[in-house]
Parts: structure tokens; sequence; C-alpha cells
């Protein structure tokens, strides 16, 4: 089994790209409370933004996981895309590829990012 992996993909939001970002950086923690996360970076001119994860069980089977997440205007100028990537390393090949860890995380940031344009657009 590989050491490393990724899942990505995208969603498309009602909120203005700016106004989107800048909400998800206001609330860093949202979308993983019990999870111990660190902001690795955060370009304001890019509105990228990726944390590293730690704690609960990611610890003890992955050096790493990162969830990335990119806000971009889309072109026809009504509201954003908010492409996310979720990448992992295992410290050991015979540990399972954490799929349902990964969609577990996915869930939970899709539903967030919903919820974040649903009340912006109040």
């Amino acid at each position: 089994m590989e050491l490393h992996g990724v899942s990505s993909g995208d969603l498309e939001v009602k909120s203005p790209a700016e106004k989107f970002f800048r909400s998800v950086t206001d609330d860093i923690n949202g979308p993983f409370d019990s999870i111990e996360d660190k902001m690795e970076t955060m370009n304001l001119e890019d509105r990228t933004l990726t944390m590293r994860m730690s704690g609960c069980l990611i610890s003890e089977s992955y050096k790493t996981v990162k969830v990335t997440i990119t806000v971009s205007p889309k072109e026809d100028g009504d509201g954003s895309c908010v492409a996310w990537k979720v990448e992992f390393e295992k410290i050991r090949h015979d540990i399972e590829d954490p799929h349902l860890m990964i969609d577990t995380l996915i869930d939970v940031l899709v539903n967030y990012l919903k919820e974040t344009d649903g009340n912006l657009l109040l």
C-alpha cells in the first residue's frame, strides 16, 4: 500500500470569494472542533488556507493529515468555487488507507462550507 494519498473536490457557493474566505479564516476551527488542527499556511491574495491535523486517532497511524481550501470567484461573477484537498501520509505501509476517516473529514468539511455559505446569505 502507498504511504501517501490525496482526495479532492470542489463545491460551488453563492457567496463572493473574498467574503467567504474571510468567514472561513475568522472561524478557523469551525468544522474540526474535536480534532487538533494548526494553520500551516494562509495566502490572502490567492484565498488559500492549509491546516495540519493531529490528535484523536490521526497521530497513531499518520505522519501527516492536511486539509487545503482554496476559494475562487466564479468566472460569471455569481458566487464562488471552493476547492478542497485532503492529503495524508501513513507512518507504515501496513496501515489501511483511511477511507472512512477521509470520507468523514470531507463530509464535515462540505457541511461546514455549505453552512457558512448559508449564514453569509442571510
